[in-house]
């Protein structure tokens, strides 16, 4: 069991840092290589990416839906 002083924290990124990380793997930059440049853990790439494109799949039934609640 870790005593308080030696507790992990979990570092916090905000929404520009992730959409800089996304643009680099759109452009051609692995994701390993993306996580050894910028110190993170290439799993948390993976995550990001992953939940990025569940978004747009929403996004993009949401407009399907309205447009067709709207016509």
């Amino acid at each position: 069991m870790q005593s308080p002083n030696n507790a992990k924290t979990r570092r916090k990124y905000d929404a520009d840092f992730k959409a800089e990380v996304l643009k680099m793997l759109a452009n051609g930059q692995t994701a390993s290589y993306v996580a050894q440049s910028l110190g993170i853990s290439e799993n948390i790439i993976y995550r990001w990416k992953n939940k990025n494109q569940v978004g747009k799949k929403i996004s993009f039934f949401r407009l399907i839906w309205l447009r067709k609640t709207t016509s």
